[in-house]
């Protein structure tokens, strides 16, 4: 399963939630205003790596939820 993530502005998506395995789903910013968000919000990341979020359904969620809460 995944799911496509995009702001208000614009018909491109932000962000990707996938599910990877049953209780393992990766978070990956599409865009780079996205992957400053994901940054500023959720960690450091090495700009040469992915920035990819690993996290359980409930971080989903409330990573979803806070984007959303910012307008995403």
């Amino acid at each position: 399963m995944s799911v496509l993530i995009a702001s208000n502005e614009q018909q491109l998506p932000d962000f990707r939630v996938k599910r990877e395995e049953a209780s393992y789903w990766t978070i990956s910013p599409l865009t780079p205003r996205a992957a400053q968000w994901v940054r500023a919000n959720f960690g450091q990341f090495d700009s040469r790596e992915d920035q990819i979020v690993k996290t359980n359904l409930i971080g989903a969620n409330a990573l979803i939820r806070k984007a959303r809460s910012f307008g995403w």
